[in-house]
């Protein structure tokens, strides 16, 4: 099982909505959040979303008409840069990562 890696000021996280029969660039609004810009509580607040997501995570989404979110992590592990990509079906989403997505926040 997939687990979330530690990350710090560093790192950045971009959440998207993709899928659907008339995928859309302009639908899919993307949202970039650089953890440089956010407050300890803030980023333990993302983490606690991301780390709901791990196990949630497919990589059988997208199928037909289904929409799925697409979290993108990059952050620096071992001196290195790193990446991680997680695709969550829209129907099972926790509210956090649609608020997340929708408008930027946890809370």
């Amino acid at each position: 099982m997939k687990q979330l890696p530690p990350l710090g000021k560093e790192a950045t996280v971009r959440v998207s909505r993709q899928g659907g029969f008339a995928a859309m660039q302009a639908l899919s609004r993307p949202r970039e959040i650089d953890f440089a810009s956010c407050d300890e509580q803030q980023r333990g607040q993302i983490c606690s979303v991301l780390e709901g997501c791990v196990s949630l995570a497919t990589e059988h989404v997208g199928q037909g008409d289904r929409r799925f979110y697409q979290i993108e992590l990059r952050y620096r592990e071992n001196e290195q840069d790193s990446e991680m990509v997680l695709q969550v079906p829209e129907e099972q989403a926790p509210g956090d990562l649609v608020r997340l997505w929708d408008k930027g926040e946890v809370l």
